[in-house]
């Protein structure tokens, strides 16, 4: 129900790509929870598609506007974190003309500031919440005088540097080569100065928080834990058939691939296993193939009569190399360990017909379905679908996670990797394998190393759990959301959060210069030492002969 806060406010959310994502559900649900609570809320994204988003910014709940540029995600595959600044700059820079343009009107013509800004004229806001990049962070402060509020999901610093060494270990290098270590100076030592013109910091959990601290000791500054938080109501059986009814209304014919989609989402003939996870290298999704296949071989008798199937589901962006590369392995992986399988889209590739659905005898041959970019109505029906009997989560050390939540608020138990944000979500169930019986009455699930073997054995133990196990863990795990994870309780600390920020009250031209003053001096400190540390290197070299 709507509450009317002590004082309404104008908040503005900035956030890159309001795609399908744990951060981009964050967004909406936080700006959702917002508006619920009386303020007047608007978001700022550098890209938007209404076919891939969730719900609320679609279907008008969410007042969205998409900031286009023409500067693109990358050169060549290369230097993504160059131009997603270059980006967010682009947005901020828009967004400010708006802003001026409601206190100057006709101050440049109209046809200029059409192409100047692809927002209309912007009453000011009270104050800001940004997350993901912090670059814009300054200019947003500073030039638009307004309060700033970070939501930190992970530092980039950390997430670029995890990203790079898996890649050179891939490569057969030590690590990450010198010339990425130079390109990556100057914007850690960005990300570090912009982060510290925020005048709240948040962070989506302790495991966040301790990796925040580390990266950024120079800004002495402990970020407030926030957990991200679910609606429940949304997986209610009312809910997923309304969200699902207004899926089909938007579509003026349904193709044969899309209905097929419905089917299998909805299909009770056959026991389920779940995952759900952006195609993306570094969540690991290959883990959940392995031990599915694993899986097969470890059944036996009734439990393999059943003839289990693994649906792997979750964001796919065909803008996205990575996104690309990962299901063509994930494919090739499948079919290397014998597992018949099906790729199905939902939505076609521009300029292309939409796909035929396959043959029936080989759709009922497929063991593991990939559904890339299903949209989030199927989502939730395919978590509300009472075959689904695990999920499978596996990335290592996630920031968070909120698809394990849920999992947890549909009662299913889930199969997670004992790092991260999982560990302060999921409740270990214990296993007893002698005795074959779940020994913590108040677990969730498990949490495990991610290995094949431990994954295997966690998998079989989870489908022989009793119908009373089953029922006591999908209990605690519902009850368990309800209490520390609910949309209710996040949007009512990120509220605290924002009134603490506004409540500071408006930016002064000396605070702003102050800090540009102390951040530029930090950055020219750091380039001095930096050369330094160079000269030095190459004499060293020189002395022993090696230049």
């Amino acid at each position: 129900m709507d509450q009317t806060p002590e004082r309404r406010l104008r908040v503005g959310i900035i956030h890159p790509d309001l795609g399908i994502g744990g951060a981009e559900r964050l967004v909406v649900d936080t700006a959702v929870e917002l508006q619920n609570k009386g303020h007047i809320v608007e978001i700022f994204t550098s890209y938007f598609d209404p076919k891939r988003c969730f719900e609320p910014a679609r279907d008008g709940t969410l007042k969205v506007h998409h900031m286009k540029t023409l500067i693109p995600r990358s050169l060549g595959g290369m230097f993504h974190s160059i131009f997603s600044i270059l980006q967010q700059l682009s947005l901020v820079l828009q967004m400010l003309l708006s802003i001026l343009m409601f206190h100057y009107p006709g101050t440049i013509p109209k046809w200029l500031f059409r192409a100047l800004s692809s927002a209309p004229a912007l009453e000011p806001f009270d104050v800001f919440l940004m997350d993901q990049q912090s670059f814009g962070v300054p200019w947003v402060k500073i030039l638009g005088f307004t309060r700033v509020v970070f939501y930190c999901h992970f530092p980039d610093k950390e997430l670029s540097n995890t990203i790079a060494k898996q890649k050179a270990i891939a490569r057969g290098d030590s690590g990450p080569s010198a010339f990425r270590q130079l390109y990556r100076l100057p914007l850690d030592l960005i990300e570090e100065g912009t982060m510290d013109y925020a005048d709240k910091i948040m962070v989506n959990s302790e495991f966040t928080s301790k990796h925040f601290i580390k990266s950024f000791y120079r800004l002495r500054r402990a970020p407030r834990v926030v957990y991200p938080g679910i609606n429940l109501s949304s997986f209610e059986s009312k809910a997923v058939v309304k969200s699902v009814g207004k899926l089909m209304a938007n579509s003026d014919v349904m193709t044969p691939i899309q209905k097929g989609i419905h089917e299998i989402v909805t299909d009770g003939s056959r026991p389920l296993l779940l995952s759900i996870n952006r195609f993306e290298a570094k969540k690991n999704v290959a883990l959940a193939l392995d031990a599915f296949a694993g899986m097969n071989k470890e059944l036996t008798g009734s439990q393999r009569a059943k003839n289990h199937r693994l649906i792997l589901a979750g964001g796919y962006d065909r803008r996205v190399k990575d996104n690309i590369d990962t299901l063509n392995e994930l494919q090739k992986q499948a079919t290397d360990l014998g597992l018949n399988h099906i790729t199905l889209f939902y939505d076609p590739a521009p300029f292309e017909p939409p796909a035929s659905m396959p043959r029936e005898g080989e759709l009922e041959q497929a063991s593991v379905i990939f559904l890339p970019s299903l949209p989030g109505p199927l989502l939730n029906t395919l978590l509300v679908n009472a075959s689904i009997e695990v999920l499978l989560y596996t990335p290592t050390d996630e920031h968070f996670g909120i698809v394990p939540l849920e999992a947890m608020a549909c009662g299913i138990p889930v199969l997670a990797t004992n790092t991260g944000g999982p560990v302060e979500s999921i409740v270990d169930a214990g296993w007893d394998g002698a005795a074959k019986r779940f020994t913590n009455e108040a677990g969730t699930g498990l949490l495990r190393h991610p290995t094949k073997n431990v994954w295997t054995g966690a998998i079989v133990a989870m489908l022989s759990m009793s119908e009373a196990e089953r029922a006591r863990i999908s209990k605690a795990a519902r009850q368990r959301v309800k209490d520390k994870f609910s949309v209710e309780a996040m949007g009512s600390h990120i509220e605290s959060v924002i009134i603490e920020a506004e409540g500071k009250g408006r930016v002064t031209l000396e605070e702003g210069m102050l800090q540009w003053a102390s951040s530029i001096g930090v950055f020219l400190l750091m380039m001095f030492a930096y050369v330094w540390m160079l000269r030095g290197m190459n004499q060293a070299r020189a002395a022993a002969g090696l230049v």
